[in-house]
């Protein structure tokens, strides 16, 4: 009887054992299972800082990692706990191709990561200092704005890789224009590096996490503005258009703004200006009073042209000769002389031969050859007038 029990038992045994293998080879089967998008941490990037280079585009990189296991282990993994590293110690400016390593827990194995090297383009570290400036976001009430803005630091530096820092055109910081009051105040605000679009830029690190901000809500103003156009554009050039604003935008405390009923600017002198642009007006206003925003950009255009060139010869056969002595004859020798005219292209269409007049002055010359200076005028009006040659060939003998 004891004997039956015990093979009864070893006979459980081997088949408990059995059923064991059964469920795990086909109810928990060996698998695979990709995990997608699992961090890479970079190691040693101090020692890029060292050796003045940065991470073109920053840190964040990610691989796929196919796991093989038990599906019941698979199932259960943590994403969090598949660790992917890459050592960039040593690497040198320019595109560098870093192997990944993962490390998984002890009841799984790696089957494949799917990019076994990551592309980590180094570049030169630089670093400028920008001025910070601020953006306020939403409104004030109509009529106001904020005004004696100022913050502190005024710069701030802009460290990273040298085209992610050049993508850098500001630095702003955002402050509630809502928040402003008729009292000055003082905002704590997030610098933000943007490019320029206005995007932010984030692969780049700021010396500073926050700055300060002091604002004021000012009063908005608009009143007649009065400005002196000094000078005249150069000869070469001609001015096809002046537009000088007549209305400025001023803000700022109520008391301050509401008695002002005009502003006056400094003048504006064109003498120097060769090429088509909008000069600054600098307005002269009360301490305390500035520019609205409206205003900010105020100057006055000027569009300007260079002059045009037009050639015309001209035939000496009808010159006036002038002063000749009682008895003598004289003959213009040169045939023709050239007159170059520069001037508005509108008038130098229509310019023609006919509208010039040549004369020679023959006062105290005797008979023989002589060189003599010819004159051209014209009722036309342009620019600048040049002839060649400016001396004619005479001669002057008696009369048969």
């Amino acid at each position: 009887m004891l004997k039956n029990n015990t093979i009864l038992k070893i006979l459980s045994l081997l088949i408990a054992i059995f059923l064991w293998f059964y469920v795990m080879g086909e109810i928990n089967p060996t698998t695979s299972q990709t995990f997608e998008n699992i961090p890479v941490e970079l190691l040693n990037v101090d020692t890029l800082d060292q050796r003045d280079l940065a991470i073109q585009g920053g840190a964040n990189f990610s691989v796929d990692v196919v796991v093989e296991g038990k599906r019941a282990d698979l199932n259960s993994l943590d994403k969090e706990k598949i660790k992917a590293t890459a050592d960039v110690f040593g690497y040198e400016e320019g595109e560098n191709y870093v192997p990944v390593s993962v490390q998984l827990p002890d009841n799984v194995s790696l089957g494949q990561i799917k990019t076994p090297k990551i592309k980590v383009i180094l570049e030169e570290l630089v670093s400028v200092y920008k001025q910070i400036s601020v953006k306020f976001t939403g409104k004030t009430p109509s009529g106001t704005e904020p005004g004696n803005v100022s913050v502190s630091p005024t710069e701030i530096e802009v460290k990273g890789a040298k085209s992610v820092v050049n993508s850098v055109k500001a630095v702003q910081a955002e402050v509630k224009a809502s928040e402003i009051t008729d009292d000055e105040q003082s905002f704590s605000a997030v610098p933000v590096a943007v490019d320029g679009n206005h995007e932010p830029v984030y692969d780049v690190s700021l010396s500073a996490e926050s700055v300060e901000v002091q604002a004021t809500l000012f009063y908005t103003k608009t009143v007649p503005l009065k400005v002196e156009i000094k000078g005249a554009v150069p000869s070469s050039y001609e001015m096809t258009d002046l537009s000088v604003p007549d209305e400025i935008s001023i803000r700022g405390p109520k008391s301050a703004v509401e008695d002002i009923t005009s502003v006056t600017a400094d003048p504006v002198n064109i003498s120097k200006v060769k090429a088509s642009t909008t000069l600054k007006i600098h307005p002269n206003l009360p301490q305390g009073v500035e520019l609205a925003d409206e205003s900010k950009g105020i100057g006055v255009k000027i569009k300007i042209k260079g002059l045009s060139t037009k050639t015309i010869t001209l035939s000496t056969k009808n010159s006036e000769i002038k002063n000749v002595e009682d008895g003598l004859n004289a003959y213009i020798n040169t045939a023709e002389v050239k007159a170059t005219v520069t001037g508005s292209e509108e008038m130098l269409k229509d310019l023609e031969a006919s509208d010039f007049k040549l004369e020679v002055d023959l006062k105290g010359l005797k008979a023989g050859n002589h060189t003599v200076a010819v004159k051209v005028t014209s009722d036309k009006e342009f620019n600048s007038l040049k002839i060649n040659p400016e001396k004619v060939e005479i001669t002057i003998n008696g009369q048969n």
